[in-house]
């Protein structure tokens, strides 16, 4: 199998991989079957990560959308019961560059559940995200958030939702002096603003920040954000991969569709994140009642890029043929290389740059080794 998976992309293995990953931890495949009507993306167009939205005529006039995101149709669309419902998915979707301003294709994996999410959930969820990770590359961090914290304590403030915008701004990106320039400037209590600063500041590993951060809880909110926390690292501290996980409150989502702890992933050789999920009670809610959900997805788009596979040959052998020699033996003289597990290209000449481990001429009805390119 580590040969057969050798010889893919990256990408391509890393697909078939994470498949088995969430088949083995009891995940169904879900394929999306349909396009999705402009106006369902349009709506929920807070929640996607690109605002533009690829649209096209369907044949009965409808305007339909090219699939900026799988989430919102997985809630939409799957089979609830009363069982938990647990998925994962292949698919792409289509977004617009940050850079370029041009729609392009991104591959994706990724997990759903949809059902009621307790505090296990949350955690086979997290280590899943883990595991994916290190299926990427064994060097990786997986930051760790909670929405009850930073946007809790800005309910708390008399500010514009202007303001609270420009605060969130900042935690992300970890600019405490714009932060603490915005609190003066709003009037925000001087006990509220360091506050702030300090849980924007916390970043560490779990064991070592969470007594802290738990210290610093001043509402209900945050102290059952604490008892989750708690919980996670409790559940995770036997666990190999449990050193790759951080706390970071900085890592921040939507208000308004994401609630609970939300995550985010990165890999060594990858300038941004290469996986985003958490919990996401109240986009489920607000598709399907009474819903609740945690997922992720791994973007698998620009893996290729950063994770060349090197291959020494382009296949086992190369056999070189003249298509003026009509004998039927060919064929079967590759079919019996294939059986044995050989890779084999048929060619005319010489591919440029082609390299292959043994080289053969085909000359009447025979095999001929030559020198191998």
């Amino acid at each position: 199998m580590d040969e057969f998976l050798a010889t893919m992309s990256k990408e391509d293995s890393l697909t078939y991989e994470l498949s088995m990953l969430y088949k083995q931890w009891g995940y169904k495949e879900y394929r999306m079957a349909k396009f999705e009507e402009y106006s369902f993306y349009s709506d929920n167009r807070d929640f996607l990560s690109s605002k533009g939205i690829l649209a096209f005529n369907n044949s009965d006039g409808r305007l339909m959308a090219l699939k900026p995101d799988i989430t919102l149709s997985i809630v939409k669309n799957a089979k609830l019961t009363q069982a938990l419902t647990k998925l994962y998915y292949n698919e792409s979707v289509f977004r617009m560059s940050d850079s370029s301003m041009d729609y392009k294709e991104i591959k994706q994996t990724g997990v759903e559940v949809l059902g009621k999410v307790d505090d296990y959930l949350v955690t086979e969820v997290v280590n899943l995200a883990a595991k994916s990770l290190k299926k990427i590359d064994k060097d990786f961090v997986l930051s760790v958030s909670h929405m009850a914290f930073i946007p809790s304590l800005l309910t708390e403030l008399s500010i514009s939702e202007n303001a609270k915008k420009d605060i969130i701004r900042c935690i992300k990106g970890k600019n405490i002096h714009d932060l603490r320039s915005i609190c003066e400037k709003c009037g925000v209590p001087a006990d509220k603003t360091e506050l702030l600063s300090k849980l924007a500041g916390i970043n560490g590993k779990t064991d070592d920040v969470i007594p802290e951060l738990c210290a610093l809880a001043c509402n209900d909110e945050m102290k059952k954000a604490c008892d989750e926390l708690n919980f996670l690292a409790a559940s995770l501290r036997k666990n190999p991969l449990s050193d790759r996980l951080y706390i970071d409150l900085s890592v921040l989502n939507n208000t308004e569709y994401y609630n609970g702890i939300i995550f985010q992933g990165y890999v060594e050789k990858a300038p941004s994140a290469v996986l985003s999920g958490g919990r996401y009670d109240k986009l489920a809610g607000k598709l399907r009642e009474n819903t609740q959900a945690i997922g992720f997805a791994v973007y698998l788009d620009n893996l290729n890029l950063y994770y060349k596979k090197k291959r020494e040959f382009d296949s086992d052998i190369l056999i070189l043929f003249d298509s003026a020699d009509k004998s039927e033996s060919l064929l079967s003289l590759v079919e019996s290389f294939v059986d044995k597990g050989f890779s084999v290209r048929v060619e005319h000449t010489i591919p440029e740059g082609y390299k292959a481990k043994t080289v053969y001429s085909f000359e009447n009805g025979a095999l001929r080794e030559v020198a191998a390119c």
